[in-house]
């Protein structure tokens, strides 16, 4: 049956390199409204589908599937604090989700769960991944797999356990705190000078843009380089002390050997930096690969080689050519941000995961783990992504 191409994403951002391009209001109001009366059937189909028992009935049925969750951080750590909201989740609405889910299907790591689906085993299967390492999965989302019989993967950036020292993004977001965006975004561009006009559009569009599009900006229109020679020079101008904020915010050695230990966490690579790699020469983002693939093995005394996080995870921050680079590395699979439901048959280096939040509705979890969705997509009719 054909697809129908009204309610479809498209494959690609707008032309040009960055998702804040000029020219694409038109586009933008046309995927709101596409967005809203996608998410009103969604919700709808998927009430339904869990409230009438046909999820139920169909829990286990239909064929190995697996269904990844994704999320970053579990609020109620200090440095959990000064995450951004949609990188963290309430212990409580976490341990909501992993309790509904379970009364579904099997909890398991993602590298545990792509075996299982390469043997064509499995029907109904689960599994939470937690992304960057943060020192809350320890502390708090730890003791939460234990009480609900829980497994996740957690995927480490290695410069941090390493070197004690954080991603640009953090600063940027420390810098929001205390400077607001538009001071923040104006101090940085001081510092780049030459570089600076990709900021200056955004800043002369006002506060609301400036808020909206600086760190877009940032991650995809600047060269790493100038990018955090600029941002660390602002940070530190500040106040900020980045060692500290790396003490607060993410693993170190100790924790992430607990995790392991724990016998319910796997832990897997997230690259050496968390660069988006197509902003990088084809040489450099592999060797973001296999470094942060090295670091990891060296620290912990083990292969961390199961299963790989792209940063960021969306299908314009990776391409095939990293896909090929991340398994040449040794690892078995790969785990993108795209929404979906993962069968035998699909690509083990694109594998798909829903990403958590404080708003997600469990009856949409529960009808894509249960095939509802799925039925759709063979109607043609794709209501996640």
């Amino acid at each position: 049956m054909r697809a129908m191409p009204w309610l479809q994403w498209p494959a690609t951002r707008p032309v040009g390199s960055s998702p804040m391009g000029t020219g694409t209001t038109s586009w933008c109001t046309d995927m709101n409204l596409r967005h809203r009366l996608k998410r009103t059937l969604r919700d709808l189909y998927s009430l339904a589908f869990v409230y009438s028992g046909v999820a139920r009935l169909m829990a286990r049925r239909g064929g190995a599937r697996l269904l990844i969750l994704a999320g970053h951080g579990v609020d109620g750590a200090v440095g959990s604090k000064r995450m951004p909201a949609d990188l963290k989740i309430t212990p409580e609405r976490l341990e909501e989700i992993l309790r509904a889910l379970g009364r579904y299907a099997e909890w398991v790591t993602v590298g545990e769960g792509v075996a299982r689906l390469d043997s064509g085993q499995g029907c109904g299967l689960v599994a939470l991944s937690m992304d960057d390492g943060y020192l809350d999965n320890r502390t708090q989302l730890l003791p939460l797999l234990e009480a609900c019989d829980a497994r996740c993967t957690v995927y480490l950036e290695a410069r941090p356990l390493e070197t004690r020292r954080v991603s640009w993004l953090h600063q940027w977001f420390w810098l929001e705190r205390r400077l607001g965006a538009s001071e923040a975004g104006r101090r940085c561009a001081l510092e780049l000078k030459g570089n600076s006009a990709v900021l200056n559009e955004v800043l002369a569009a006002g506060a609301d843009a400036a808020a909206r599009g600086l760190k877009r900006r940032l991650k995809y229109d600047l060269d790493a380089e100038p990018r955090d020679r600029a941002v660390q020079a602002v940070f530190e101008q500040a106040g900020g002390d980045e060692a500290a904020l790396c003490e607060e915010l993410y693993l170190g050695v100790e924790d992430a050997r607990e995790l392991r230990d724990s016998g319910r966490v796997e832990l897997g690579g997230h690259t050496w930096s968390h660069e988006v790699l197509t902003t990088l020469e084809s040489e450099a983002a592999r060797e973001e690969i296999e470094r942060g693939r090295s670091t990891l093995e060296e620290l912990l005394g083990v292969e961390c080689g199961e299963s790989f996080a792209y940063p960021f995870g969306r299908r314009w921050d990776h391409s095939a050519e990293h896909a090929q680079a991340v398994e040449e590395a040794g690892y078995q699979s790969a785990v993108t941000t795209h929404a979906g439901l993962n069968r035998p048959a699909g690509d083990a280096f694109q594998l798909r995961r829903w990403m958590l939040t404080e708003t997600l509705p469990v009856h949409l979890l529960v009808t894509e783990l249960c095939g509802g969705f799925g039925l759709l997509r063979r109607l043609g009719l794709d209501l996640v992504e």
